[in-house]
């Protein structure tokens, strides 16, 4: 297969490429087989992606005395197909960036099937030059979690595919390598989640195992500083928004039981804190750079007063209010990395609700009494949550309006549109289809032929049976009408003979013109599959072959479930759409209730027929479906959504009453 990827060579070439080969061979038995894995368990340990791949694939180039290689990086696209994009490529010559396109397109052409199959492969390349040994490119795969993300190739002269086999093996072993790398990656994301999960761990059972919310607030700050490396942690909770008050007040100082309030540092702490609050958002202040897009002045400032120190401010959210803020202080050397902050960020949002839980608790009886009152009336007649007072009135309305309103209630059962006038043609006698005059949705008159059954076998049985009868009428008037007994026995002997098979040719001539079917009324052929399909096919006696009726005269059958039937009385009408106008509904009225149910589908449905009102839209085809509503008769909003639960809780207990 042509590529274009090692381009025709001359004597001159093929000297230097043999010279090429001879140095990476030579470079090959260099290289041991520990440093090898001792540098690909290195790179894989480093966790830096681009470097690993470029080591892998040139790697796996030296091992199979590789004459230019490629890794590509498979990016998924929509309806199951993907892109290709180049991440490293080795070829050692000084080719122009056209030649190394072309090289790259040709590489990608032909990973593109192996990607598709799924498998690693060798494809043989054709060159021009015969004289050279064979070129095969070895491709192999890299997964990640049974899903395809990347694919290396490398170029290399084999003499037969027995020995491309064995490069390309040798190129899988060090692909493996690959599954080490990921492995690392995962297990140090495992490693930090735990990290993580255990930091939260620890910061809930500070918290929990305090007395007190300022004990419990005290711990967190102790336990935060000394996780984290914090110079200093502090907490502090919303105390009020009325105009001249502090929004934030100042609550625990890590590694200080106590401080006051009003100190200068103290003052600012909870201006950092209120910048937090306004915000309502994490705001970072980092003096050499990478601050959160918020306004922190009070944050500079106290990171200025404390040379330079990294300020970040996290809210404690409960319920989706602010109810408290956490500003942690770290020293200039400190870098919070990115998953360190979002650490933090998780678990202050998880602790907030058990410090809101300390706070509210941690008051006396009467105190927590009036706040409840407190806050239940701002609840009933205040400004606030003026959305939840509008919905529980609407929902109080909604209650009474289905209590007292009465709308017309409705049983709603399926219904299949049936003729009125129909016929089933099934086949007279066993027999072989021969003929089919029609197919279904033809119109047909009263008498028209429908199918044919092969009679061959019937006329001959027929004639055979007709030359039996003549030879025995001839036989008897032989014998004539002489005096002699024995002559007038054998006569009348012929002559009954002759009586059986006239009376068996009539039999037969009757089925002859049986065979041949006929429409027993006019109108149009329903079902029964197109027959043309079974001609040669043997039928059977009663066989259903086709059904003939009127399209034009349909009438309604209702399947009515077993609970509903007692509501339902002859001389109800109704409404019904069918499934393919939905939007257009038509009137009709219920003609007859059978009495007898039948199970279908684990129910047990009655039969209900009910006649159009009205027109009989042209569209309509027996056997088409719909549902239908049964006028009953006004009854409660509530009535009609509970009656169901009801019925079914008085089924269940009855026998307890």
């Amino acid at each position: 297969m042509a590529t274009g990827i090692i381009e025709p060579q001359g004597p001159q070439d093929q000297e230097r490429e043999r010279q090429e080969r001879e140095r990476q061979q030579a470079q090959q038995s260099g290289l041991s087989r520990s440093k090898l894995v001792q540098k690909l368990q290195q790179l894989a340990a480093g966790g830096n992606l681009p470097p690993f791949i470029h080591e892998l694939v040139y790697h796996q180039a030296v091992v199979v005395a590789g004459t230019e290689a490629v890794a590509l990086k498979i990016t998924p696209d929509a309806e199951n197909k993907f892109s290709l994009e180049t991440i490293d490529h080795i070829r050692p010559d000084d080719s122009t960036p056209e030649i190394r396109a072309a090289a790259i397109e040709a590489f990608q052409k032909i990973i593109r099937p192996m990607i598709e199959r799924n498998m690693n492969g060798m494809v043989h390349i054709e060159n021009p030059n015969d004289a050279a040994e064979p070129q095969w490119c070895l491709v192999t795969l890299l997964r990640s979690e049974n899903a395809i993300v990347a694919a290396t190739a490398v170029i290399a002269r084999c003499r037969d595919q027995r020995a491309a086999e064995q490069r390309l093996a040798s190129m899988e072993l060090v692909a493996g390598y690959f599954d080490l790398f990921t492995l690392r990656h995962k297990a140090e994301q495992f490693r930090e989640v735990a990290q993580r999960h255990q930091d939260v761990f620890q910061y809930g059972t500070a918290v929990a195992t305090a007395d007190g919310f300022d004990a419990s607030a005290m711990n967190l700050c102790n336990e935060l500083a000394s996780r984290t490396g914090a110079t200093r942690v502090s907490l502090g909770w919303v105390k009020g928004n009325e105009i001249g008050t502090t929004k934030v007040k100042l609550k625990a100082m890590s590694h200080t039981e106590q401080f006051d309030r009003k100190q200068e540092m103290s003052v600012l702490i909870e201006k950092v804190m209120e910048e937090c609050l306004d915000q309502e958002e994490v705001v970072e202040f980092d003096p050499d750079g990478g601050s959160s897009p918020h306004v922190t002045r009070d944050a500079q400032q106290l990171s200025r007063i404390n040379g330079g120190e990294t300020i970040v401010s996290l809210p404690l959210r409960h319920k989706g209010e602010i109810q408290g803020v956490i500003t942690l202080e770290f020293a200039r050397e400190k870098k919070l990395l990115p998953n360190e902050a979002t650490g933090l960020a998780v678990s202050v949002e998880l602790l907030a609700p058990q410090l809101y839980d300390r706070y509210q608790n941690d008051r006396w009886l009467v105190t927590k009494a009036g706040i409840s009152a407190r806050e239940t009336a701002k609840l009933i007649i205040g400004p606030k949550h003026m959305l939840a007072k509008l919905i529980t009135a609407l929902v109080l309305a909604l209650l009474i309006f289905t209590i007292v309103y009465k709308p017309m209630y409705h049983v709603t059962p399926s219904f299949t549109f049936a003729a009125t006038i129909k016929r089933s043609v099934s086949a007279p006698f066993e027999g072989v289809i021969e003929e089919v005059y029609v197919k279904p949705g033809d119109a047909v008159a009263q008498g028209d032929k429908l199918v044919k059954l092969r009679t061959r076998e019937l006329v001959l049985q027929r004639n055979e049976a007709k030359t039996k009868a003549d030879k025995a009428r001839a036989e008897a008037a032989k014998y004539g009408y002489g005096s002699d007994p024995q002559k007038q026995a054998d006569a009348q002997a012929a002559l009954k003979e002759a009586a059986a098979s006239d009376a068996e040719a009539a039999v037969l001539q009757d089925r002859i013109d049986r065979a041949t079917i006929k429409a027993p009324i006019a109108g149009e052929v329903f079902s029964g599959g197109d027959l043309r399909e079974k001609i040669g096919a043997t039928v059977k006696l009663g066989d259903p072959l086709l059904d003939i009726g009127d399209p034009h005269k349909l009438r309604l059958e209702l399947l009515v479930k077993e609970n509903d039937i007692q509501e339902v009385k002859e001389g109800m009408t109704g409404q019904l759409a069918t499934n393919a106008l939905p939007t257009e509904t038509f009137p009709f009225k219920v003609d007859t209730i059978v009495k007898e149910g039948k199970a279908k589908e684990g129910e047990n449905l009655f039969l209900v027929y009910g006649t159009i009102e009205g027109p009989i839209d042209p569209a309509w085809r027996p056997g088409m479906q719909g549902e239908a509503n049964i006028n009953i008769e006004p009854r409660r909003i509530i009535w009609i959504y509970t009656h169901r639960v009801m019925d079914f809780i008085h089924l269940k207990l009855w026998k307890f009453w």
